[in-house]
């Protein structure tokens, strides 16, 4: 087991201190794409106003291992 950290952005950074254990890479991608799509369920007004969640997925050692980056455009076309 290793230890993987996700770090988020929202327009403002949120480190993750903590970390999780997981098996491997393949599930630290797995649990990458649940984390960010619990972050756009629970905050759609932010995901909104900001357009970009980006989740950075680390190592212990802290080497970036992939990232996912969420964003959203809106036409012109629409006012709100």
């Amino acid at each position: 087991m290793a230890r993987y950290h996700f770090h988020t952005e929202d327009g403002r950074h949120h480190p993750d201190q903590d970390g999780l254990e997981l098996a491997d890479v393949a599930a630290a991608r797995v649990e990458a794409v649940k984390a960010i799509g619990q972050l756009i369920n629970e905050k759609p007004d932010e995901f909104w106003r900001d357009g970009l969640f980006r989740m950075t997925v680390t190592n212990a050692e802290g080497l970036t291992l992939f990232i996912l980056d969420i964003s959203s455009i809106v036409s012109p076309a629409v006012r709100l």
